[in-house]
């Protein structure tokens, strides 16, 4: 495939909500008009003093709930793909008979677009996160939102940045607030919305496909390719008949796009990864087949006889740069960071 086939691909998918009467003889009273209350607070417009307050309360409210072990308390405070991470991380907890996990953030940095008042409203917040005792410190990038500005402000994606990847730098005005884009905007290599799908295209089908054109191979794309295709062959599994079927897929939930100070984009999202393990009668004679152990806290049974469905939400921080002038093969836009894990796993029922 020829570079210009990589344009035409991403052009072509970039195409692709009483008075009462008693009887008796009344004086009437003649009143200014009073302004009716309203039941819910005037809309509040989103600033940086705003998504530090949302900020700081989701830190310690998820805090409380995963020292005390308080699933419905920290669900409250999420949505999206970081509930589905939530909810797996109290379980996984449960079936180990371990605490869930709790984490340290340092000093945020927020980027805060400007935003109309009428429709969701979201920022992304980057900050170094430790474990609580201190452990594995790593920068994250946070996505929060609220689908009305009246509502709760709730976190929705979260990734980590991979090690050794230098963060890139946002463009903000001289107000501190960061450029949103859009998520079709045609002006990066890869539209925002787009990211998720040609990502999944990579990690289902390989760096033979043209979307390799305008990403970076690497460890969540054609490295995704390369595990699944040697779980396929694997030979001990086909000697005892077990089959692996994956398939990536962009998701419904919100997309965070943020402007870079280079002209590109910062752009984070979900993906969503189902694999199917089947069983055949394997040279080994045998009726069951051993659960994997990220599947297992999920199941009532160890034992799974023909059949397992594994669901994984996975969260990712991609870099995308402006589209060239000319054509270019070598500006790809490349992943950086991720974070996820199995959400669901069950068995066919009879």
């Amino acid at each position: 495939m020829n570079k210009a086939v990589a344009s035409t691909l991403v052009a072509v998918l970039t195409i692709t909500a009483a008075a009462g009467c008693s009887g008796k003889p009344h004086r009437t009273v003649r009143a200014s008009p009073v302004a009716a209350e309203s039941s819910s607070p005037p809309p509040e417009p989103l600033t940086p003093d705003v998504a530090a307050k949302a900020f700081h309360s989701f830190v310690n409210n998820d805090d409380v709930a995963r020292a005390s072990g308080d699933e419905r308390l920290a669900l409250w405070w999420t949505s999206e793909g970081q509930s589905q991470l939530t909810a797996a991380a109290f379980r996984r907890a449960v079936a180990a008979g371990d605490p869930v996990p709790r984490y340290v953030y340092g000093k945020p940095v927020f980027y805060v677009p400007h935003l109309l008042l009428t429709g969701p409203q979201w920022f992304v917040v980057s900050a170094r996160r430790t474990t609580a005792d201190g452990k594995d410190p790593h920068t994250v990038y946070m996505g929060f939102l609220r689908t009305k500005s009246v509502q709760r402000w709730r976190l929705s994606a979260l990734a980590v940045l991979d090690d050794k990847q230098k963060p890139p730098k946002i463009a903000v005005d001289s107000d501190g607030y960061a450029k949103a884009l859009a998520t079709f905007d045609n002006a990066l290599l890869i539209p925002p919305r787009l990211v998720p799908s040609i990502q999944a295209t990579l990690a289902e089908e390989g760096p033979q496909n043209v979307a390799a054109q305008v990403m970076r191979a690497g460890k969540y794309t054609t490295g995704y390719y390369a595990t699944d295709q040697k779980a396929m062959k694997n030979k001990k599994a086909k000697k005892a008949g077990l089959h692996n079927s994956v398939v990536y897929a962009a998701t419904s939930f919100p997309i965070f796009p943020l402007a870079t100070a280079d002209g590109g984009g910062l752009v984070l999202y979900a993906l969503s990864r189902d694999t199917v393990i089947t069983k055949s009668k394997g040279k080994d004679k045998t009726d069951h087949f051993p659960v994997p152990d990220d599947a297992a806290p999920f199941l009532t049974s160890k034992s799974v006889k023909s059949e397992i469905d594994i669901s994984q939400t996975m969260q990712y921080v991609a870099v995308v740069p402006a589209k060239p002038k000319k054509e270019d093969g070598t500006v790809k836009a490349q992943i950086i960071g991720a974070d996820g894990g199995t959400v669901k796993a069950s068995v066919p029922s009879k």
